[in-house]
């Protein structure tokens, strides 16, 4: 590597090349930062540093043919030629240099997590092939770039999203040797339109049907799950399945939630589990204080409100707990009172659904479903189902409103009856409305109030 130390962003804190943090304060910083540089230069520069008297400078030799470098003090020479080394050193960095360094900034200082930067590998080198990440960055080129991103979006034939993650990426790369590493002058990437490339990749969607439980099927497999629990003594996922159909919650936020979250206003969701998993170790699970969509900006999370479906789960889990002499922070803990990983919830969720047929088998799907088998027929403004759901407005309209098949019938029902309303004005205002939602899941009232959705608990 050609620097011994890097700058993590913080002027105290110093990034080692072997992974190490040393975080220094004040005087011990600066001492630390030319101890360091005046170490480096001993170890690169072979001529001579003397202190030319007669001029009263310090003086060195660089470069072939050689030039003479002065600077009033010795530090100011140091300086110099410490920049010096590192930027040509730099210099010659391949794009999978300049990743690899990006990636440890990322780990060390932004606080990412091992599993983010596995992705973002894995992401990266879908698309960008050896021979392109061997290139030197410095002599990329947005028409060089361009046309190797229109070749390999042809011949890949990926998603859509899987070419935005890899170009996202590399713009970051880019966008290090620029502002980091300071070895090129600007980000070609940034002035590449990826409009023109979209074209070349595999457009097809999925179906609603493929991305949503009917609410038949969301019946039959809460009645799995019940089956399957009168087997077992304490069934701690089979409730925290059907906690997660009844509340659309992220599968990482159901491990960590706490007693003490289940409040007046609803059941406060604002932490998530996390599960970092490095090659040759252990996989580590931590409770993070924030959900998914407030990892930037936290804001206390969400509340949803305690329906009757929710809160006979949530007392039938207390009781059982009760009756086996469990005691934990944790509402759905194992019998020993410790919290469970979440990757356990997926693999038995993944295997129920597969046994029961289905080609959904993820936790997501509950989520989408409630949003538009519950929420939408029940009128509830975006904003609210968003809120329900954490995550934003464009989301919830973009991604988690569907409509299966089936529901097409319904549809027709209601455009017939209109025509024939409008077709007979003297037929009563009631009878637009005979049709009802014979297939809603039954959301159940808000507990201890008149007023099914007060609004005062969605904070909008």
């Amino acid at each position: 590597m050609a620097n011994e130390w890097l700058e993590s962003g913080s002027t105290s804190s110093y990034v080692m090349l072997d992974g190490s943090i040393i975080s220094l304060d004040g005087d011990e910083t600066r001492k630390f930062r030319e101890m360091v540089k005046e170490k480096y230069v001993a170890t690169n520069h072979k001529r001579k540093i003397t202190f030319v008297e007669s001029r009263d400078l310090w003086r060195t030799f660089v470069g072939n043919p050689r030039k003479e470098v002065t600077r009033k003090t010795k530090k100011a020479l140091i300086d110099y030629l410490y920049d010096y080394y590192v930027k040509d050193s730099l210099s010659d960095s391949t794009v999978m240099d300049v990743f690899n360094r990006r990636q440890e900034y990322r780990r060390n200082s932004l606080n990412r997590s091992a599993s983010t930067i596995d992705r973002d590998r894995q992401a990266f080198i879908r698309v960008f092939d050896e021979e392109f990440c061997n290139m030197k960055i410095k002599c990329l080129t947005d028409e060089l770039i361009s046309a190797y991103i229109n070749m390999r979006s042809r011949s890949l034939h990926i998603k859509e999203r899987a070419l935005q993650d890899a170009v996202r990426i590399l713009n970051g790369v880019f966008d290090y040797a620029m502002k980091k590493d300071k070895i090129i002058m600007d980000n070609p990437v940034s002035r590449i339109d990826m409009d023109n490339y979209y074209q070349n990749c595999d457009l097809s969607m999925k179906s609603s049907d493929e991305k949503i439980f009917t609410e038949d099927e969301i019946s039959r497999i809460k009645d799995r799950i019940r089956e399957e629990m009168a087997g077992r003594t304490y069934d701690f996922i089979g409730y925290a399945m059907l906690f997660s159909i009844a509340t659309g919650v992220r599968v990482g936020e159901i491990p960590v939630l706490k007693w003490e979250d289940i409040t007046d206003k609803g059941v406060h969701i604002h932490r998530q589990q996390r599960s970092t998993k490095v090659k040759g170790q252990k996989k580590t699970l931590e409770e993070l204080p924030f959900t998914k969509n407030e990892r930037r900006h936290p804001k206390d999370g969400r509340y949803f409100p305690i329906t009757d479906e929710i809160d006979a789960i949530l007392e039938e889990v207390r009781a059982k707990q009760k009756e086996l002499g469990i005691e934990s922070e944790y509402i759905f803990c194992r019998e020993d009172g410790t919290w469970f990983d979440k990757d356990i919830y997926a693999q038995r969720l993944r295997r129920l659904c597969e046994r029961m047929g289905y080609n959904i088998t993820n936790n997501h799907a509950f989520r989408m479903s409630i949003n538009s088998n519950v929420f939408i027929p029940l009128g509830l403004p975006v904003t609210q189902r968003a809120y329900l759901l954490g995550h934003s407005v464009e989301t919830n309209e973009r991604f988690y409103s569907h409509m299966k098949t089936e529901s097409l019938v319904d549809l027709k029902d209601v455009l017939n009856r209109a025509c024939q309303t409008n077709a007979a004005p003297d037929v009563q205002n009631e009878s637009i409305h005979t049709h009802t939602h014979t297939k809603i899941v039954n959301f159940g009232q808000i507990k201890n109030s008149e007023t099914p959705m007060n609004t005062r608990h969605f904070g909008i």
